[in-house]
């Protein structure tokens, strides 16, 4: 049998494992990336649906110094996605649709149920003026809860080709719209002394004490805020070359970046027990007269009803969905056998700050999430074997260089090694399946980094699964 025909039967099996480790395992907020390998399949029309399946296992091992079990904050998570073909040898255009970029995180597993303390009576994302250490006595603090975002990509790509005795060349293009959605909880600390201090003379007067005391009357609040933005549109662009004799194919695709801006939404805020002492927001045990121990409680229910009866509007900082430079590599290196390769540069340097505002005739706060991401390159090697004409299978191995540098600590280098399988019952339908275990190195962040708390990672593991329907006519 030839080379060709043969070698043609492993891709199936072996592009399945390439990409998710190129894609869905991609360090950063990257999930899928739009199948436009089904510009390729032989046929007129070709329409396939996959899923994607991630477990990353990622949590803290200490918080501020302090070890602990402290569950696993990134959440597992599924990627779907859905390419329909059609055309011909010389031009093919597509529909697709995947989620593109997401997150979850929970931190209720952290101590106390979220994040460690934080400035959010500022606009600011400078590092320094987040600090609670650098920034006692501060209007507002806030603690994370959760993190949940996700961008669904709903896009067309075109192939045009021509062939001749030296193979085929095709220049791709095409066009995406992307939306973003966003949800966050996170619980608040509000010091009242100010509004004590304007109770009357009492009023100043025990104000005055607490301030001196360095002590703050704190109302505890839980925020959850829910924003989005509309679609935005962006573009893809690439070439490719095919050697069908050997089994060839090259193809280098660039996807240019969206900003997502004007994202807003709404905001849900309510109190979550009473007015107490506090040290920049930590409870502390202190005898005070009842005379103080009444300012405190009528200060703090005067707030509760100022809080209830307030609509609060919410805003999300520009979010950058970045721009990235795909190269795939396929040839034939024997008869039923294929060499395939694959790299991805991802612009993950625009990922800077984001900054999640609570806005209402009562003040503005804010919360603050540190990136500072450096930019990610993802590479994989694989072979695949052709069975037969109904079977093939394919093995890859994968790095991803973390984009990780110390303001957070999610994202670090990461080793996989992923396998497919590609089982045809008929020439007009396929069935893939893949399966892959990574390696998560460990990793630290810290406030002189850019980080407004300390925190380490351990070695961890990620597991995923894939599966996948075409079918051609």
């Amino acid at each position: 049998m030839a080379m060709n025909s043969l070698s043609k039967t492993v891709l199936g099996g072996a592009m399945i494992a390439t990409l998710m480790a190129s894609s869905a395992l991609a360090a950063g907020f990257q999930r899928g990336t739009p199948d436009t390998d089904v510009l390729f399949e032989p046929g007129t029309t070709s329409l396939r649906w996959g899923l994607t399946y991630v477990d990353p296992q990622r949590g803290f091992d200490s918080i501020e110094g302090q070890s602990g079990n402290y569950d696993d904050y990134v959440q597992e998570y599924t990627i779907p996605s859905m390419s329909l073909s059609f055309g011909g040898e010389n031009l093919a255009c597509s529909v697709h649709y995947t989620k593109s970029f997401a997150a979850e995180a929970d931190y209720t597993g952290s101590p106390g149920g979220a994040l460690p303390l934080q400035v959010s009576s500022t606009q600011s994302a400078n590092n320094a003026d987040r600090l609670v250490a650098s920034n006692p006595g501060a209007a507002s603090l806030s603690r994370t809860r959760t993190i949940d975002f996700e961008s669904d990509e709903f896009g067309s790509t075109c192939r045009a080709s021509y062939a001749n005795d030296y193979g085929r060349f095709s220049l791709l293009g095409g066009v995406f719209f992307e939306n973003f959605q966003f949800e966050g909880s996170s619980f608040g600390f509000t010091n009242l002394n100010p509004q004590i201090a304007n109770g009357g003379p009492q009023g100043a007067f025990l104000a005055g004490l607490l301030n001196r005391s360095g002590l703050q009357a704190t109302l505890p609040t839980r925020i959850d805020t829910n924003v989005e933005s509309g679609f935005d549109t962006g573009w893809r662009v690439g070439a490719a070359y095919e050697l069908p004799d050997i089994a060839l194919r090259a193809q280098v695709l660039y996807r240019s970046e969206v900003i997502h801006d004007g994202i807003s939404g709404t905001a849900d805020v309510s109190v979550v027990d009473t007015a107490f002492v506090s040290v920049n927001g930590v409870r502390t045990s202190v005898p005070l007269p009842n005379v103080a121990l009444l300012g405190i409680a009528g200060a703090g229910a005067q707030a509760t009803a100022g809080i209830n009866a307030t609509d609060f509007s919410a805003s999300l900082s520009d979010v950058t969905s970045p721009q990235y430079l795909d190269v795939k590599l396929q040839t034939g290196i024997a008869e039923g056998t294929l060499l395939l390769a694959a790299f991805r540069w991802t612009d993950w340097s625009t990922n800077n700050a984001v900054v999640n505002t609570l806005s209402s005739r009562l003040g503005t706060t804010s919360s603050y999430q540190p990136y500072f991401w450096r930019d990610g390159y993802t590479g994989s090697l694989g072979i695949g074997r052709a069975f037969n004409e109904q079977i093939s299978g394919a093995l890859s191995v994968g790095y991803d260089r973390g984009v990780s540098t110390g303001a957070e600590t999610t994202y670090t280098d990461l080793y996989s090694l992923s396998g497919g399988l590609s089982l045809k019952g008929a020439e007009w339908a396929e069935i893939r399946v893949g399966a892959l275990v990574g390696y998560w190195t460990d990793g630290e962040q810290n406030t002189s980094e850019g980080a407004y708390f300390n925190g380490t990672v351990g070695d961890d593991v990620v597991y995923a699964g894939n599966a996948s329907l075409k079918f051609t006519w």
